[in-house]
């Protein structure tokens, strides 16, 4: 049985700014540096926690899945 490689990252969030945060989240992942099988996002990493979630809502297969899609294709990781 082969090891499973975890990483886990933690940052100040952008308020309500999901490009800037799937940006910020994109150049961290990018610096891993390291194989990794799952890597683990704050819950509501593209927000920041906001109340507005009508507001902020994205539906099922839009910006942040591909974008999560697109990142794990494009580091390797």
């Amino acid at each position: 049985m082969q090891d499973l490689k975890i990483t886990i990252i933690q940052a100040d969030l952008h308020w309500e700014d999901i490009g800037a945060n799937l940006a910020m989240f994109e150049e961290k992942i990018w610096q891993i540096g390291e194989s990794t099988d799952v890597i683990v996002l704050p819950e509501m990493f593209t927000t920041g926690f906001s109340m507005k979630a009508p507001k902020l809502a994205e539906y099922m297969n839009m910006r942040t899945f591909k974008w999560m899609e697109a990142d794990g294709d494009q580091t390797g990781h």
